[in-house]
């Protein structure tokens, strides 16, 4: 069965990338185009991984980390943040609300293939 993945990210684009390169690497992914939608599809859906961007309208990749581990189908799924922001501050802030890891844009096939293997063991 293949792992559930989550992506959220404003841009469309960057979530077409991803979800095709999680689809031919066997993950079955899931999109949300903002945080509150994501919000709406955990309260529902069990995810093997997050992947959100940080920069994004309604609510930032932080608050919705933060809110996400509030959920009892999250608290311990590991969140990869996602952005071109090269702000250590905020990256640091990240980290500190509990994501596993950051991934910067624009994603690299390879990165992303390491960053599965190392946060998903598979």
């Amino acid at each position: 069965m293949a792992k559930k993945i989550l992506i959220v990210d404003d841009s469309p684009s960057v979530l077409a990338i991803l979800e095709d390169m999680l689809d031919e690497l066997g993950y079955e992914a899931a999109t949300a185009t903002n945080c509150k939608q994501a919000c709406q599809l955990l309260e529902t859906n069990r995810y093997d991984l997050i992947i959100t961007d940080l920069t994004m309208p309604i609510m930032d990749g932080i608050a919705f980390v933060q809110t996400a581990k509030q959920m009892p189908n999250c608290k311990f799924v590991p969140i990869v943040m996602l952005s071109s922001v090269e702000d250590e501050a905020k990256i640091a802030e990240a980290k500190q609300v509990g994501i596993s890891t950051f991934l910067r844009k624009p994603v690299k096939e390879v990165q992303l293939k390491t960053i599965l293997k190392v946060v998903l063991g598979s």
